[in-house]
């Protein structure tokens, strides 16, 4: 896995050993990123579920103002601090809890995001929930969007919020608006 472009382009990031996680594949992270390029410059992003952090580190190489990370397991928080500190980078805030607590969390700050990326787990429901309280918790900037990855046959619930959508194989990536 590789920072695909920006200040940090071509630096691998480095995968948890410990626990297995399912980083987006490189070209998919690279046609969304083709997709989102123009927003995501100054922009507030949260990487929920993020694992290796990958969508996240890409926001800040490209120049994303900040970035909360989300992940409920210690060693994959662990491992992307430790690359975070050696690239020196300092817009960012690390989350270890679970997705509610963390997006309850920023709805106490009234925090807004412009990209929010969710990859939770694909044999869960994790999906609708985190979805459900995004919108709840009015958690998206007014052009904000939630970019969603998933198994081909997921239902996605949100449908008439998706305004692009993009199939690579058995994954496909949900792009939703409010």
């Amino acid at each position: 896995m590789r920072i695909i472009s920006g200040k940090f382009r071509g630096l691998a990031i480095p995968s948890p050993k410990e626990i297995i996680v399912k980083p987006t594949l490189d070209r998919i992270k690279e046609n969304i990123f083709n997709i989102i390029q123009f927003r995501v410059k100054n922009s507030k992003c949260l990487d929920l579920f993020c694992g290796s952090g990958a969508l996240g580190i890409e926001c800040i190489s490209r120049g994303a103002s900040f970035v909360d990370f989300v992940d409920n397991n210690s060693h994959n928080i662990n491992n992307l601090k430790t690359f975070l500190q050696k690239i020196n980078v300092e817009d960012y805030e690390l989350h270890n809890l679970d997705y509610y607590d963390a997006l309850k969390g920023f709805n106490d700050k009234n925090k807004k995001f412009d990209i929010i990326f969710l990859d939770p787990p694909y044999d869960s429901n994790l999906a609708f929930l985190s979805i459900q309280k995004i919108f709840k918790f009015d958690l998206l900037s007014e052009d904000g969007i939630i970019i969603f990855e998933h198994q081909i046959n997921y239902e996605n619930k949100y449908l008439s919020k998706v305004y692009d959508s993009r199939k690579y194989g058995n994954i496909q990536i949900d792009f939703i608006k409010k």
